[in-house]
């Protein structure tokens, strides 16, 4: 017959309210409160059954789970020395023990004392029979106390009386058990919670501090991720990072070590989605987590995404996840978990940005630095090639008279005078030192450039044309794959043609009777590249990167050939464009420029800035 905690009223001896003080100690945590429990249940002194069970509700199975069991046999000493011996005793793997964790039951399936204690959260005594295949279902006679944390259900314990004499005075004492309990998880839950908020708080105060001290980035990473884990309370976690193509990578893993960074790469999808909806994920069941492999979600419970997100910028995203025997007491995140995670990535969020804006900050100063030390040196290589070319005008009278002179007398003697070589000699070197001052100044006299929109097809056509007539002669055939979908572009079309005509007499010098030459045009992106490709050997030994030095040792005085592509790599930087050469398969040079297609408007005010530069340098004394 049953009977329900009404019927016992004033039933057996006062409760032991020492040993049932022992149980409000805020302290202890979840696992030695329940071995607790079941110590007062089997000892003579408390409800004085013969074998006792804890059961608890498992919320995220949706199940009743036995999760321990004790007997009156394993009680030493008074109540007091038996609780405090069960606070502090170790797990343990008896066979009872691993028969109680086995069985399983959904509430529905509830029959009998224990059916009627659980929908009523109340106490019921009834024969142990009655549910079949429990690990009482052996007793004759049990109680069964219903167990609430708080305004959430939390199980029951079973206990087994001895005989029908100890029934009553241990069925009272299972009452006064269930009400104590009750009050116990309760203050438990919230001393565990006010706890985890002092946890949080300290977790966002040093994540505060860190972002002004002088901790690194890296450090800093590692640091959120531990404070992750701790302030939620679970096993893992996980930092992944956006790298410049805006791609996710684990940047850091917190947890045990064998299987951190397996399962944390497990929850990368529900990273990416969080990422990319600006929105966290969450869920109480690793299952509910998107894309995350089948063994690992054997490993995992309750997870939760949340992005990384400043100023509309995505960062990354910090990842939280629990192992798979998490308490059944605790089927999801507890209240203020996710708020917590929420604020705690927006402060991390802001670190990275901040972080971000410093390097570019670095980088822009570096930059500056750059600049200046490379304006100083073409401050000075400016004033070195006004004096040059000062000097190379001023030169060339004397040396036209030297020439002159050196002619004339050469003219006067005899076919065999000995005399009449030396003065060839003199004749040879005026014309070649001519031939060095004319360089000189054909490199040093660019104009400013008149910038227009020019079609750059119809500027290489007329340059091509102008070199006709030496093609011809020479018999080069010249292949043209110049691109019909040209945006029209801001450039001077005189200067542009001297580019092509220079390149193009470079490569006259180079290229064999009956050689090739090809000119093609493109657009890539925000550029329009122009290359000429030409077939001529090259001598072994030479270095590419010194054909644009005007002077270079061993250049052809004279010839033209190096002063020209300086010239033309100097009016290609002035349009914004860079010049560029390789050998490439059955072309032995390939010349190529760039010239911008977007924003090459700022060109025509920069050229005219360097242009009253250099002329009130020149007009200082």
């Amino acid at each position: 017959m049953e009977r329900s905690s009404s019927d016992l009223a004033g039933a057996g001896a006062s409760p032991p309210l020492p040993a049932l003080a022992a149980l409000f100690d805020c302290d202890v945590d979840v696992d030695a409160l329940e071995r607790m429990l079941l110590a007062f249940t089997v000892h003579p002194q408390g409800a004085g059954c013969e074998r006792a069970w804890l059961v608890l509700w498992n919320a995220r199975g949706e199940v009743l789970e036995g999760r321990r069991f004790a007997s009156a046999a394993e009680t030493e000493g008074d109540l007091a020395e038996a609780m405090g011996h069960a606070r502090r005793a170790a797990p343990r793997e008896s066979a009872p023990e691993q028969r109680t964790r086995a069985w399983s039951e959904s509430p529905d399936r509830l029959e009998g004392a224990v059916a009627a204690a659980w929908r009523g959260s109340t106490l019921a005594l009834g024969d142990g029979g009655e549910q079949p295949g429990a690990p009482w279902a052996d007793a004759a006679r049990v109680g069964v106390a219903a167990l609430r944390r708080g305004a959430r259900a939390y199980g029951f314990v079973v206990g087994a009386f001895a005989d029908a004499a100890s029934e009553d005075t241990g069925a009272a004492r299972l009452d006064w058990l269930r009400v104590t309990g009750d009050a116990v998880l309760g203050a438990q839950s919230r001393a565990l919670e006010a706890r985890r908020r002092a946890r949080q708080a300290s977790g966002l105060a040093e994540l505060a501090r860190t972002s002004v001290s002088a901790i690194n980035l890296a450090e800093a990473m590692h640091l959120l991720a531990r404070l992750a884990a701790q302030g939620t309370g679970v096993r893992g976690s996980a930092v992944f990072r956006c790298d410049d193509e805006g791609a996710l990578a684990l940047d850091v893993a917190h947890g045990v070590a064998a299987v951190r960074d397996r399962l944390a790469l497990a929850f990368l999808p529900a990273a990416r989605e969080a990422v990319e909806h600006r929105q966290a994920r969450s869920g109480d069941r690793a299952h509910e987590a998107p894309g995350i492999p089948a063994g690992d979600e054997e490993e995992t419970s309750v997870w939760a995404a949340v992005p990384l997100v400043a100023y509309g910028r995505p960062h990354g995203a910090l990842v939280v996840y629990d192992g798979a025997d998490r308490h059944p007491a605790s089927p999801g995140f507890e209240r203020g978990d996710l708020e917590f995670l929420g604020i705690l990535a927006d402060q991390a969020a802001l670190l990275l940005e901040h972080a971000r804006q410093l390097d570019d900050l670095r980088q822009s100063e570096r930059r500056r630095h750059d600049q200046g030390v490379r304006l100083r040196d073409l401050d000075q290589l400016a004033a070195v090639g006004e004096m040059a070319a000062r000097v190379a005008q001023e030169a060339r009278n004397p040396l036209a008279s030297i020439a002159a002179f050196a002619k004339r007398a050469h003219r006067s003697l005899d076919e065999g005078d000995p005399q009449r070589e030396y003065l060839e000699v003199v004749v040879r070197e005026s014309e070649r030192l001519e031939a060095m001052m004319q360089e000189q100044l054909q490199y040093a006299a660019l104009e400013r450039p008149r910038l227009r929109m020019q079609s750059l097809n119809a500027v290489v056509q007329e340059a091509l044309q102008r070199a006709s007539e030496t093609l011809v002669r020479r018999r080069v055939r010249m292949l043209k794959k110049l691109a019909p979908d040209l945006p029209q572009l801001l450039l001077d079309a005189r200067r542009i043609q001297r580019v092509v005509e220079n390149v193009v007499a470079f490569a006259l010098e180079s290229v064999p009777l009956g050689g090739r030459i090809q000119v093609e045009s493109r657009r890539a992106k925000g550029f329009v590249i122009v290359e000429i490709a030409f077939d001529g050997a090259r001598q072994g030994g030479d270095l590419l990167e010194h054909l644009f030095v005007p002077f270079a040792p061993g250049a052809k005085p004279g010839g033209g050939a190096a002063v020209g592509l300086g010239v033309a790599q100097q009016i290609v930087r002035e349009h914004g464009g860079e010049v560029r050469v390789r050998g490439d398969g059955e072309w032995s040079t390939v010349f190529g420029f760039t010239l911008p297609v977007t924003g090459n408007e700022d060109r025509r005010n920069a050229s005219e800035r360097r242009s009253s530069r250099g002329e009130r340098r020149r007009r200082d004394p």
